[in-house]
């Protein structure tokens, strides 16, 4: 009769039952004991459902006395009319029952096996919280967690101080260096991954010693020893499958360094090749040395992007779908975001194959007007007579009018004209005599090609002269042509002949020029105040 009440209580029966019980497979339920699971339960016995089992279980372990914590963990087999099992005790103390339908089919054990592990695992719950209420274990603890926690401490001030050098010497490196491709100075993007990488690495560092320490600290108490093991046993199953992914990509991570140090070597001939042509010391008949540069340019990133599509499939996880959409998300957003920059990329390489302007060249495009000083990838650069540097778009620079002014200037030198009127009471033998002797006293002019004069226009009031002159350096168009007029003044008034612009609407009764003797008029009096009135020029220079 004892051991029936026994089962009864195993069993969650709190009053007799009918001697025939019904017992079918319920909801399965976990008997948990400070993080550690004891055994689970699925048999349901009449109206009483293993969830309740369980927390009759719960109730038996917390009312167990401080002196039953020490004692023996038993197994006794039970009947209950038609119902047979077994029971875990404590101290001769019943805990749970356990019915053969509580066994998983699954797992392959015995109802004697299954009980012998949840009676192993009950007594590790009890040793736990023996553990526990001992004074030496929980010092031991502490001392070994506060040990932990000083290294911890250090880590994050080593990886935080570890940061900070290396962020400081990659800034000083990046003063230094200077690494152009494509005409763009990528050093700044390299160092910028590298200080990236140094943070993540830092954080990377601080994370791992974080886990670390969280775990070391949760093992050292037995409520949580549970959660620590399981961390522990979650990192190293990570680290082994992290070091199987590595082991197998090691083959394939060869093959793509391979791939790589024999497109270095390629590239590296290439480069070669085309800045020997580019520096004329090389001469083939299909290319210019003028555009030697943005062919090498073209030739190095197509070898580099052959060098990827052929490296792609031994990269590891290039087959996974991740991998494979991140590349048609970048793919994507490299389209969509590129339209403009190939515009300008592709008209960047028109202007160097067209050889409408090079380094060094005096131009005009649209209203700016400078020397060529860089022809980009994206952009060319001008420095205008104020030393102002203009950059232009090449998109833009194909768009617009482009004048060259040194390009047919280096054997007869550049044209460069200036226009007076002059009334038809001059003969224009005079006028064209008086100009080319304008021109003569100009210093920046060409001495061997002759000036010559251009009669434009018979107008209703003067006839329009244009003097054409030849000059060596374009860029001192401006200037020359401030001389040659000042000259052409002096010839004009020199000789009593009156230039007719701004344009008269009616002969005049006289002449209207300064004569000779009051030339210096406004000089005098800027010498009497301590100052010069002469025209600044090339030649005055």
């Amino acid at each position: 009769m004892a051991l029936a009440l026994l089962a009864l209580a195993a069993l969650g029966q709190t009053q007799p039952t009918p001697a025939v019980h019904a017992v079918r497979v319920g909801e399965p339920a976990t008997l948990t004991v400070w993080n550690r699971p004891v055994v689970t339960l699925r048999a349901k016995v009449d109206e009483v459902d293993p969830s309740i089992r369980v927390r009759n279980a719960e109730r038996r372990i917390e009312d167990l006395p401080t002196a039953a914590l020490r004692g023996t963990v038993a197994v006794a087999p039970g009947q209950l009319n038609e119902l047979s099992g077994v029971f875990l005790t404590v101290d001769s103390r019943m805990i749970v029952g356990i019915l053969p339908q509580d066994v998983d089919p699954d797992s392959g054990l015995t109802l004697q096996q299954y009980a012998d592990e949840a009676a192993e695992q009950l007594r590790g719950v009890l040793r736990a919280q023996v553990e526990l209420r001992t004074v030496p274990e929980i010092l031991r603890a502490v001392g070994l967690s506060l040990a932990a926690t000083l290294a911890f401490s250090a880590a994050v001030w080593l990886a935080v101080r570890g940061r900070r050098k290396a962020l400081a010497r990659l800034e000083g490196r990046l003063s230094q260096r200077r690494w152009v491709l494509l005409g763009v100075d990528v050093a700044q993007y390299f160092f910028a991954a590298q200080r990236g990488l140094a943070r993540l690495t830092a954080f990377g560092v601080v994370v791992i010693a974080a886990y670390l320490w969280l775990t070391f600290v949760f093992v050292q108490f037995p409520y949580t020893e549970p959660w620590g093991r399981g961390l522990g046993a979650f990192l190293h199953e990570e680290l082994s499958l992290l070091g199987e992914l590595v082991l197998g990509a090691v083959p394939k991570l060869f093959t793509v360094l391979l791939i790589f140090v024999l497109a270095r070597l390629v590239a590296g001939v290439v480069n070669s090749f085309f800045r020997r042509v580019e520096e004329g010391s090389v001469l083939v008949t299909w290319l210019e040395p003028e555009s030697a540069k943005a062919t090498r340019r073209i030739v190095i990133a197509l070898l580099w992007l052959l060098t990827i599509i052929v490296a792609y499939p031994y990269v590891p996880g290039s087959n996974s779908d991740a991998f494979k959409g991140i590349s048609v998300f970048a793919g994507l957003m490299i389209t969509l975001g590129s339209s403009g920059l190939v515009n300008h990329v592709m008209s960047g390489f028109v202007l160097v194959y067209s050889r409408a302007l090079k380094p060094g060249d005096w131009v005009r495009i649209g209203e700016v007007e400078g020397s060529v000083t860089v022809i980009g990838v994206l952009s060319t650069k001008l420095v205008t007579r104020k030393r102002e540097e203009v950059t232009i778009p090449n998109a833009v620079v194909v768009g617009d009018r482009v004048t060259n002014y040194t390009r047919l200037a280096q054997e007869q030198g550049s044209i460069v004209s200036t226009t007076v009127t002059i009334g038809y009471d001059t003969p224009w033998r005079q006028v064209h005599a008086l100009l080319t002797s304008a021109a003569a006293k100009t210093s920046a002019l060409r001495k061997d090609r002759a000036p010559f004069v251009l009669q434009r226009a018979l107008s209703d009031f003067y006839v329009e002269y244009e003097l054409r002159v030849h000059l060596d350096r374009p860029s001192e168009r401006v200037e020359m042509l401030s001389e040659l007029h000042a000259h052409i003044q002096d010839a004009f008034n020199e000789h009593g002949v009156q230039i007719m612009s701004p344009h008269f609407m009616a002969q005049p009764g006289e002449k209207i020029y300064v004569p000779k003797e009051h030339w210096r008029d406004v000089t005098a009096r800027a010498d009497a105040q301590g100052g010069s009135a002469e025209p600044k020029g090339p030649s005055a220079r």
